[in-house]
């Protein structure tokens, strides 16, 4: 009964936060554009960045005046740049202006990257520090548009991204072959699983309580690794379809939600998640609610995937690819958890481990309703964010290296060492 109890409450909130965000406010962070056209002496870079962003990382005001055109110029000239091998290449900003779009102004250039001897236009790397060093959670989605050599027609495809943490990318001229757009939608999916730290903590979330037993409202022993490994693979199941159907949906089908209202109900699935790890709201139902809660994921998956702003007729080689990436990162991450969950269930420190687990998932996941909901301050934000990248991975790292010390220990070579 307070089982369901607790059931009733937590759909009723989700129902609550599903009216009520329409007219909430969340901190979004729109992303940088980067088009790459190769000519015969130089490559030309079409780039957009959102007005908000670019004024907020550079301090710079953005105004129809040659004052502030002429800030951006050095702004952008100083931050982005390109080099092959040891040939540092010319930068010059050909062209640039604030050009409003949808009511909110964005900063439209075009650059040329210019090497001292044409016959060197082959591969280099780009480098970029423009708004990406100010915003951690901020990126740059880099395309290729145009190339004689390797590409015929206009249509972008995606060769990579930029972020705070890799600020370089190698462009490779004459790479680009026919199953580049599905190599590259799988290496975007797979990147963007790894960086969202919200998928990250609802999969967490997910898996701590598996390998224990309910009893009398909470997680009491170790169930063994068979049903939980068999729990565990019905669970990305679950997810994996429920994300896919929405995802399917949502690029072929337009279903479409607002953006603030998809990232308010991905937070909300992290909590909920987290509250069941700590205390049994569903227990041996984690696949259903797994699969609900990845409609709602696989809109935000959408949502990204639509940002790349990649042409209708690539769509579905672009959704299976990202999808495809998606799920590889999810069955690496369920293949090196699970077994180190089941080796550590079966001692007294793994409540402590799920607790504390489960406790910082319910933190950060109510930091995101709250941010995302009714708008926190960017620069707590973007502090906090750092923190939770950073302390989640030393959260995965310290469970994969204690699980393998409890095996190890555990092996039949170290009880014949200790015998």
């Amino acid at each position: 009964m307070a089982r369901t109890r607790l059931i009733r409450i937590g759909i009723a909130w989700l129902l609550a936060v599903v009216a009520l965000t329409g007219v909430a406010k969340a901190h979004q962070a729109p992303n940088s554009e980067a088009y790459l056209d190769f000519q015969a002496d130089r490559v030309e870079l079409e780039i957009i960045i959102p007005g908000a962003e670019y004024s907020y990382a550079s301090g710079n005001r953005i105004a129809a005046d040659e004052v502030s055109r002429t800030q951006a110029r050095r702004y952008l000239s100083d931050l982005i740049s390109a080099s092959g091998g040891a040939d540092v290449w010319q930068t010059q900003v050909e062209s640039l202006d604030f050009v409003a779009r949808d009511g909110t102004p964005d900063l439209v250039a075009t650059l040329s990257l210019v090497p001292r001897d044409p016959a060197d236009l082959s591969d280099f790397t780009l480098r970029w520090r423009a708004v990406i060093g100010a915003v951690p959670d901020h990126f740059v989605l880099v395309m290729l548009r145009r190339d004689p050599v390797s590409k015929l027609g206009d249509e972008p495809d995606v060769i990579g991204t930029l972020r705070a943490s890799r600020n370089a990318l190698e462009i490779k001229r004459g790479a680009a072959h026919s199953w580049m757009p599905f190599a590259n939608a799988v290496s975007l999916g797979a990147g963007h699983i790894l960086a969202g730290i919200d998928h990250l903590a609802f999969l967490l979330a997910l898996l701590l309580p598996l390998p224990l037993m309910e009893r009398g409202g909470r997680w009491r022993e170790a169930r063994g690794p068979k049903p939980t490994v068999h729990s565990a693979a019905i669970l990305v199941s679950g997810f994996t379809l429920g994300h896919s159907a929405t995802l399917v949906a949502a690029s072929l089908g337009g279903l479409t939600l607002p953006g603030t209202l998809v990232e308010t109900l991905i937070a909300v699935s992290v909590l909920i998640a987290a509250i069941h790890a700590i205390r049994p709201i569903f227990p041996r139902r984690e696949a259903m609610f797994a699969t609900l809660f990845g409609l709602v994921h696989g809109l935000g998956f959408a949502g990204f995937l639509s940002s790349t702003d990649l042409s209708v007729a690539r769509n579905i080689v672009t959704l299976v690819g990202f999808n495809i990436g998606i799920e590889l990162v999810q069955i690496a991450i369920a293949l090196l958890i699970v077994p180190a969950l089941v080796t550590i269930a079966s001692t007294p420190a793994y409540q402590r481990l799920r607790a504390g687990s489960a406790l910082f998932c319910c933190v950060i996941a109510a930091v995101w309703v709250a941010d995302r909901y009714i708008g926190i301050d960017e620069n707590f934000v973007a502090a906090f964010e750092a923190v939770v990248e950073t302390t989640m991975v030393l959260v995965f790292f310290s469970v994969l290296f204690t699980g393998l010390v409890l095996f190890a220990r555990r092996s039949p070579a170290a009880k014949l060492r200790t015998a």
